[in-house]
């Protein structure tokens, strides 16, 4: 067996290449920092001689600190001739002469600012500096910390080379498929940084072009039938008596697919659900035993179109595959051309270019030179390495002579999503003889110790792989240890909660009843911790819990989560007690609620002179107007003026000075500090605030980013889709009186007194069994995209991403120093999870598909049985573990510990908030899907909702000219509504309108050269009848006088529900309403609302005695007229919930009307709503192209209103 010798810090020898393996809590950075303190002493090196290297900047930092306070107490202690620390002590006694030691630490810490201390990149960097000629690097190359420009530029160059001049029966299938420019950039963006990895399968790109062709034909011979045949083939299907009664139900549906499916021609490649039905095998699997199938030849034809089908599906899949392979070198190859071409590199390419000096056949003598330099090299966190960094000192430091020790725990390898490769590291490992542990535990309580090593002994392999040993961990000799005691008892310092799914209700339990679902899982365990938190401080307020001598404070607790996601919800659910928390997560700093109203802000001091934008910039909590102040303020024009001129003067201090200059004086003038510290959370907003000041000082500096620029920059950081940058991560505020909610990656090196592991039990099996997957073999990193081997290979992923699990579990349990408390029970999904692992795996490893055969035999458990392994758990342990079934969640609040002798105090609100209570919009109500459990910190704004691309399934090929060709997303949407909000629609000047679209183009920041397209838009819109009942019904006969454009509306709201809303429209739904519109209205998730309705109604006009609605759309639909046929506007109006936004609007009007139009009757005065989508309307095609049309009934408004709107 491959035991590691216990390390001697003291003793063992200063050479050769050494492994020092360090179990958690066992005083790694102590050891590296003495074993560089002997490097001094005993071999004379100079501080710059000896090179330490780890993995971030904060362990830079840290190490920099404990070597340089190291020092400062030999020294000290060598001048006394004793130290009171032990290990310092013995050196002293081990120098027969101390004069001469001392004289040499006096020396190294005066050199120290030279010390060799790097992160790995900064190694690399500071090696190609000095050795430009040695690495052939130029000497003025500049480092980019983001990449994702260039392969944002490159992905598009790859789409337009591979995608463009292909089949639309191709790309059909393609973005089917989600394949995407987008999707394409997040493969890139997750695996293109991966060091020397491999891409399968290799395959030549096929050619589909016959496939393509007997597809056509079989399409084209079964269109035909259908027309010639449909009377025969719909009255076998519908009268048959010996068709399955499921099959029968259906066949009105299938008649309808079928009329679909061959109208939209043979670009359609997807075969819709029912389509079998019609073939001739799924005619015989219809027909009922002892009956005859029918027959027809339209069921042969459909038959020989579904193999065609597949056949064609076959060839495309294979074509993606290899399409995605190639993406790679092709991303690969384009880069290294991009950066040469600008004279940048990123860290990535840092490593890369010092392997491959060192690799070279200079290699050896470029090796050479560093390892004069460096005489010694102590590399932390080994664990983390990657096959750039292990081959990098490897080929420094493989020759003899020099000294290295690696220092890492692969226990703790939990980083491989940013890289590190536990293989890589088993690797090196295997070629390196010296090899040590350490073992004692100077972290935890003896008996947490004893606790760990109980269920990490109990498993032959308890991480998976065998290669990575688990050695159990003894108690540092003569440290104290501080319990855990509540009532004078003390707590078995690793407490188990089970969660009963037997005692649950059948909600919240999965179908057959046997798994607790996982939401409900999370909810109750998020409030069982909360309440035993609070208990926790009740009891050490009351001086009944103290761990060792003191009583126990909010400082004293963590929890530990897996996500971003659980760390809101836990601090959400502790809000609701009244506990203090602050958050030591991965959240980033421009998904922070101060980021969104930032930039809302700046985008009202770039268009000073735009009052929508000024409205949204003081409405938002850093300048602290509400809407009754707001109210007020406009309806008094010398205090709005007051606000709009501050507006103009931070514009132009901004133009005459800098971003920073502006907001410093913003922040002065407004007193945003003492605003935003008025927040319970408020230190935790002005933290993001001044720091998202900080970055955007910075780019502005960096770039030379004008006013428009950095705002769009903000803008564009905001989009979630983007990848978050280390620099960007959200800073902590105060943490002094809080409970601290880390995630796992993050506590890695930190310790707490209790600690808090609610959600140890995610799954290990890859989410979706298409996606691609990264796998070893041997010391091979493997991305599969879907070889012929793959179900195997992802058993090896998945074997992995159990491993990693454990490794997780292990790093949170050993965050502890007193107790640790953690969760298990019969949890949907949870059969492939580190704790099913360790505790219901047996003591045997040696299936071919380990996580499968763990499920499967996690899922045959009973409640009892999983409490049976507890229990014996319970017992081997002998007190170092408690079961205990998990508490349930109680009333009581926590009012925050302080000490007696505080001269302030505040009273606590103990009133009860309402959170339905909000400000709601059409963008609230049909936002995208999210979990209810999610903490939700501000309603969504009446957003813009114009100008989306939207994918149709015959959208038009051609290049784009005219109107079509003008840009498309939010920017040009804006600029549209902005031109016709102050169009005058009868002015006959045409150089009076031109002039107000150069106005408007300049303004938006678009070219000028569009004045003639935009001129020739504007006189479409205007003058085409809006209905073709209506041909004086023209926007061009519009006054002044009887429009209104962007008009708000508040209406007060009742309770409010996506359910309610189904069931009013499937009540008075009308015929202007899809048929599965309540379905779909049903499927939004909002929470339920109450407060006020709010929107924004493009335009209200009058015509003789009607009102009419209108929503200007610039959505891009494709580069015909035909694009935007009415059929077509149809499905995007199904598509984006437009339905239910005019309603809205219409609601709102209604009741506005009825309150200030004499006489005013709906059925007689209400004309209607158009949804003109600007880029389709062309007067030579009539009212059929870009406007859609609607007048809602009469009983579903009046049925809207009485449900909708409160004090009706």
């Amino acid at each position: 067996m491959d035991e590691r010798k216990p390390f001697d810090l003291l003793a063992n020898p200063l050479e050769g290449i050494n492994l020092i393996e360090a179990s958690a809590g066992t005083g790694k950075t102590f050891t590296i920092a003495g074993l560089f303190l002997r490097l001094i002493l005993e071999k004379n090196l100079l501080v710059n001689e000896i090179l330490v290297v780890t993995f971030t900047k904060a362990a830079t930092a840290e190490l920099n600190d404990r070597i340089r306070n190291l020092l400062k107490e030999a020294i000290e202690g060598f001048s006394r001739g004793q130290s009171d620390d032990e290990f310092l002590n013995s050196l002293i006694k081990q120098c027969p002469d101390p004069l001469p030691s001392l004289k040499h630490l006096k020396q190294a810490l005066r050199d120290f600012d030279e010390a060799a201390i790097f992160t790995i990149h900064g190694f690399c960097q500071r090696m190609l500096k000095e050795h430009a000629f040695e690495s052939s690097l130029l000497f003025d190359t500049e480092l980019i910390i983001d990449e994702e420009a260039l392969k944002q530029e490159i992905i598009d160059d790859f789409w337009r080379i591979n995608f463009n001049n292909v089949s639309p029966l191709f790309i059909h299938y393609a973005l089917n498929n989600h394949c995407t420019p987008e999707n394409l950039l997040k493969l890139v963006r997750a695996y293109s940084d991966k060091p020397l990895l491999k891409v399968i399968p290799k395959v030549t790109i096929p050619d589909s072009i016959q496939e393509e062709k007997e597809f056509d034909e079989a399409f084209n011979k079964a269109r035909e039938s259908w027309k010639s045949s449909k009377t025969d083939v719909e009255k076998i299907l519908a009268g048959r008596v010996g068709f399955k009664q499921s099959v029968v139900s259906k066949v009105s549906e299938l008649i309808i697919g079928l009329d679909n499916f061959f109208n939209a021609g043979g670009n359609n490649f997807t075969l819709f659900d029912q389509f079998e039905m019609c073939t001739r095998s799924g005619v015989k699997k219809a027909t009922k035993k002892n009956y005859e199938p029918p027959q027809h030849p339209f069921f042969d034809f459909c038959e020989i179109l579904k193999e065609k089908q597949e056949a064609l599906s076959c060839a495309y899949k294979q074509r993606l595959i290899g399409l995605k392979t190639s993406l790679f070198t092709f991303l690969h190859q384009s880069l290294w051309k991009q950066k040469q071409t600008r004279n940048v590199q990123s860290f990535y390419d840092l490593l890369v270019k010092l392997r491959s000096a060192l690799a070279d056949k200079s290699g050896a003598e470029l090796a050479k030179v560093i390892r004069a330099k460096y005489h010694a090299a102590l590399i932390d966190e080994f664990q983390d390495t990657d096959p750039l960094q292990y081959e990098i000192f490897h080929n420094i430091f493989k020759d003899k002579g020099g000294i290295l020790f690696l220092i890492g725990d692969p226990k703790q390898a939990i980083y491989s999503f940013r890289g590190a490769d536990i293989f890589a590291y088993l690797h090196a490992i295997s070629q390196v003889e010296t090899k040590y542990t350490l073992k004692e535990n100077w972290r935890s309580d003896p008996q947490l110790i004893n606790a760990v090593n109980t269920i990490f002994s109990r498993v032959k392999d308890p991480f998976v792989f065998e290669a990575i040993k688990f050695q159990e961990a003894s108690a540092a000799k003569n440290k104290e240890a501080d319990q855990l005691i509540i009532a004078g008892i003390p707590e078995p310092p690793l407490q188990l909660w089970f969660l009963d799914a037997d005692k649950l209700e059948s909600n919240r339990l999965t179908k057959k009843g046997k798994f607790i679902k996982k939401p409900e899982a999370r909810d109750l365990i998020l409030r069982a911790v909360a309440a035993k938190i609070v208990y926790l401080l009740h009891q050490g307020k009351e001086k009944h819990a103290f761990i060792g001598q003191r009583p126990i404070k909010e400082q004293d607790i963590a929890v530990l989560v897996r996500t971003n996601r659980e760390a809101a919800l836990m601090q959400h659910v502790l809000s609701e007690l009244n506990v203090p928390s602050v958050l030591y997560t991965t959240g980033n700093l421009f998904d922070s609620r101060e980021a969104y109203e930032l930039l809302r802000i700046l985008e009202g001091i770039t268009e000073p002179h735009n009052e929508k934008l000024v409205k949204a910039a003081v409405t938002t909590d850093i300048l602290g107007i509400q809407a009754e102040e707001l109210e007020n303020l406009l309806a008094h024009e010398a205090d709005w003026t007051v606000w709009l001129n501050k507006f103009i003067d931070h514009h132009a201090r901004w133009r005459s000075h800098n971003f920073f200059s502006m907001f410093r004086y913003l922040l002065f003038q407004e007193k945003v500090r003492a605003r935003l510290l008025s927040f319970s959370d408020g230190e935790r907003r002005l933290t993001n605030l001044l720091h998202l000041a900080e970055v955007l000082h910075q780019e502005e500096h960096q770039k030379q980013l004008t006013m428009g620029g950095l705002t769009k920059w903000l803008s564009e950081q905001i989009n979630p889709e983007l990848p978050r940058l280390e620099e960007h991560q959200l800073r902590l505020e105060t943490d002094e009186y809080a409970v601290k909610i880390v995630t796992i990656h993050k506590s890695k090196g930190l310790e707490y007194p209790v600690v808090f592991c609610p959600f140890l039990w995610d799954k290990s099996k890859i989410r979706n069994a298409n996606e691609p997957f990264v796998f070893h073999d041997n010391t091979e990193s493997i991305l599969d995209l879907g070889s012929e081997h793959k179900n195997k290979n992802r058993a090896l992923a998945e074997k992995e991403i159990l491993s990693e699990n454990v490794r997780l579990l292990y790093v949170a349990l050993t965050r502890a120093k007193n107790c640790c408390y953690t969760v298990w029970g019969r949890f949907n999904e949870a059969g492939s999870s580190a704790m099913s692992y360790l505790f219901h795996s047996g003591k045997k490893n040696d299936e071919k598909n380990i996580v499968d055969a763990l499920e499967s035999s996690f899922n045959e458990l009973t409640n009892d049985q999983m409490k049976e392994v507890l229990k014996n758990l319970e017992a081997e342990a002998q007190g170092a573990i408690g079961i205990h079934e998990i508490s349930e969640p109680v009333s009581l609040r926590h009012g925050p510990f302080r000490e007696k002798n505080e001269a302030l105090s505040f009273k606590l609100f103990s009133g009860h908030i309402d959170r339905t209570w909000k400000i709601s919009s059409f963008s609230s109500l049909a936002a995208e899907k999210q979990s209810l459990l999610e903490p939700q910190f501000y309603s969504f704004p009446e957003l813009p909702d114009y100008d989306q691309e939207i994918q149709s399934e015959r959208i038009s090929e051609k290049e784009p000219t005219g109107i079509f060709a003008f840009p498309r997303g939010a920017k040009s949407g804006s600029f549209m509504h902005d031109l016709f909000e102050h169009l005058d629609f009868t002015e006959k000047d045409e150089a009076v309108i031109k002039t107000l679209v150069d106005e408007k183009l300049i303004l938006h920041g678009f070219d000028i050269c569009w004045q003639e397209t935009i001129f020739d838009m504007i006189k479409k819109v205007l003058s085409v009848p809006l209905h073709p009942d209506q041909k004086n019904l023209t926007l061009s006969s519009i006054p002044e006088s009887n429009k209104v454009s962007e008009l708000e509306f508040y209406f007060p709201l009742q309770t409010l529900s996506s359910e309610k809303l189904k069931n009013i429209f499937l009540k008075y739904g009308n015929d202007n309403l899809p048929g599965d519109f309540p379905e779909q209205i049903g499927k939004l998730q909002f929470a339920p609302a109450r407060g006020f309705m709010r929107g924004f109604i493009d335009l209200v006009f009058r015509f003789r005695d009607s009102f009419y609605v209108i929503d200007w759309k610039s959505n891009f639909l494709g580069t015909n007229v035909e694009d935007y046929h009415h059929e077509k506007l149809a499905t995007v109006m199904s598509e984006e919930y437009y339905h239910l936004q005019y309603l809205l609007y219409t609601v709102a009007l209604d009741k506005y009307l009825c309150k200030h139009a004499s006489n005013y009757r709906y059925e007689k005065h209400f004309g209607g709503v158009f949804y003109l989508f600007l880029r389709g309307i062309d007067p030579g095609k009539g009212s059929t192209f870009g406007i859609y049309r609607s007048r809602p009934s009469e009983k579903l408004i009046h049925e809207l209103s009485q449900n909708l709107i409160a004090f009706s």
